[in-house]
């Protein structure tokens, strides 16, 4: 099997990120419309009419409610990725790998991966600085401790992703400069 071109590996490769990339679409969306209707029946309830089994439905969601944007972000971080590979799969169909938009798609998909890791341990941070601030109890009355807890793997993915970026930007160059050359 091939690995440039119709046919290919890489066109396997863009019909599965083509599919993900649509899933994660119909995530986002039920995530919205889940936080939506949670926030629907807070005002409800502010309001006084209560709709009983819909308020009991999303009682549970409003209390832990400040998951979701967190959720909905690291669902869009997801589908950054996800939409740069499909655009970096789409050259290699077309044959041609070394263009200068590839080194620019492999930024921001290291930017993408350390937003999120940084977004990880801030939140990390602030559920733990609320839950001391408010006095809840942690569930199976475990404590909470301040843990360098650093994913060298995805930082690690960070900084190789910015290197072939610069590879890529070096090749499309270089391959301009051939063309250029008689």
């Amino acid at each position: 099997m091939k690995t440039l071109g119709q046919g290919s590996l890489a066109s396997i490769v863009k019909i599965i990120l083509d599919v993900v990339w649509y899933l994660g679409w119909v995530l986002l969306s039920f995530a919205a419309l889940v936080l939506l209707a949670a926030a629907a029946t807070l005002v409800m309830d502010f309001l006084g009419y209560s709709p009983g089994v819909v308020t009991e439905l999303f009682q549970s969601i409003r209390e832990h409610g400040w998951l979701f944007p967190l959720l909905v972000t690291e669902i869009i971080a997801f589908m950054i990725v996800i939409d740069r590979l499909r655009r970096i799969s789409s050259t290699l169909i077309a044959g041609d790998p070394f263009v200068p938009e590839n080194a620019g798609h492999l930024q921001v998909i290291a930017i993408a991966i350390a937003g999120y890791q940084v977004l990880r341990h801030v939140t990390q941070g602030a559920v733990a600085m609320l839950l001391t601030m408010m006095d809840q109890p942690v569930l199976g009355g475990l404590e909470l401790t301040a843990t360098a807890n650093i994913d060298l793997g995805a930082w690690f993915a960070v900084v190789a992703l910015l290197v072939l970026a610069e590879i890529f930007r070096e090749g499309a160059k270089m391959r301009q400069e051939q063309k250029l050359t008689i």
